[in-house]
């Protein structure tokens, strides 16, 4: 969608491609984790167990894998019966297994199951998380930290499974005046009490999927995703554009990144079948540009407002039913730029964002 340019011809001229390199990364990898400094690729299939699977990450992902070559099977979970959209799905490459993650016995039925040990399960990708900032409170905070510390310390005493990745976003960062344009997986996380619990509870599962990298025998492997745009995303920045207006606080128009459905689904592929070793990596997509020039892109007027007011008027139209978006979630997204330096990614994973977002066929983000 547009080309390359320095962080402050980016500012001048609105879009640019998400920087992929910025130095080296071999060795030891970022945080104390251990990297391989490369990629070595010629290992056997990989059996996965997808939790959250009935998600729209999950569904894309169950049905990639399950006619990816590499991918001898794949085993899905999430509460409730079999979802009608994975009923095409061979199988002979794919079972459903309803189960809910915040039930130690039915988890522990589960790696159990003959199926789950015929088939050599190996691989852990765990998508059972609430992403809208809609759902809070007790029972969504169980259900993303307790559930991700329950299946991670299950996985690891399996014996069987050799890799956990979680699906994380780049809400984790702290972001204020100092923070640099790019941010790389050393970056400081946002531990403020007072941030929303949307992003409150991102951090503290990443802070133990982090606690277990050192272990033996199970890689952690943590992707942070930029906002994940598409058809039947709940994501913020679907919400945030699809609104019939577009504010933004006055006086600041900061860079965003999006990525594609497409891309994500990739990024996951190449974090199962790659040996990576235990490691954090930023996921950027193919699109950056201001605020302003995406809401033109998709057509939306945009509005600035002093950003006391931001909140008031965000609550407001959520209350009679014009957004679905949550302004507490993105209050300082809104002011400071956040893009993510994806050179850990490109280089040991092997990472590069091809599918850029399109907003002419479809008004509202297509994925």
């Amino acid at each position: 969608m547009a080309t390359s340019r320095t962080p402050r011809e980016t500012a001048a001229a609105g879009t640019t491609r998400p920087r992929t390199a910025r130095g080296g990364s071999g060795g030891r990898g970022t945080d104390g984790q251990r990297g391989t400094g490369g990629a070595h690729r010629g290992h056997p299939k990989r059996n996965v167990l997808i939790t959250g699977v009935s998600s729209t990450v999950g569904r894309h992902l169950a049905m990639h894998l399950a006619a990816d070559p590499r991918v001898g099977f794949v085993l899905g979970t999430a509460p409730g019966p079999r979802p009608r959209f994975l009923a095409p799905l061979d199988p002979a490459r794919f079972l459903y297994i309803p189960t809910d993650i915040l039930r130690p016995r039915q988890v522990r039925d589960l790696f159990h199951r003959p199926e789950f040990t015929e088939h050599g399960i190996d691989t852990v990708v765990h998508l059972a998380f609430v992403s809208h900032p809609n759902l809070r409170g007790r029972k969504v905070h169980r259900l993303n930290v307790e559930g991700t510390k329950g299946l991670l310390d299950r996985c690891m005493e399996s014996g069987r499974v050799r890799k956990f990745v979680f699906k994380s976003s780049d809400a984790v960062y702290k972001l204020d005046p100092t923070t640099p344009v790019y941010l790389d997986e050393n970056a400081d996380l946002n531990h403020d009490p007072l941030a929303d619990q949307w992003i409150q509870d991102r951090v503290a599962a990443e802070m133990i999927c982090r606690s277990r990298m050192d272990s033996q025998g199970m890689d952690v492997v943590i992707l942070r995703f930029a906002s994940i745009v598409g058809r039947n995303v709940g994501g913020q920045m679907n919400a945030y554009f699809d609104g019939r207006v577009v504010f933004r606080a006055l006086g600041y128009d900061p860079l965003l990144n999006l990525v594609h459905m497409k891309d994500v689904i990739e990024a996951i592929r190449l974090a199962i079948v790659t040996d990576t070793g235990s490691g954090i990596f930023n996921i950027a997509g193919a699109d950056t540009a201001t605020v302003s020039t995406f809401a033109e892109m998709n057509g939306r007027r945009c509005i600035a407002l002093p950003d006391p007011l931001l909140e008031f008027v965000n609550r407001a139209m959520r209350r009679v039913g014009l957004t679905d978006y949550y302004y507490s979630v993105d209050r300082d997204r809104m002011r400071y730029t956040c893009l993510l330096d994806t050179t850990r990614a490109r280089e040991i994973l092997g990472y590069q964002p091809t599918r850029t977002i399109e907003f002419a066929e479809y008004r509202g983000l297509e994925g």
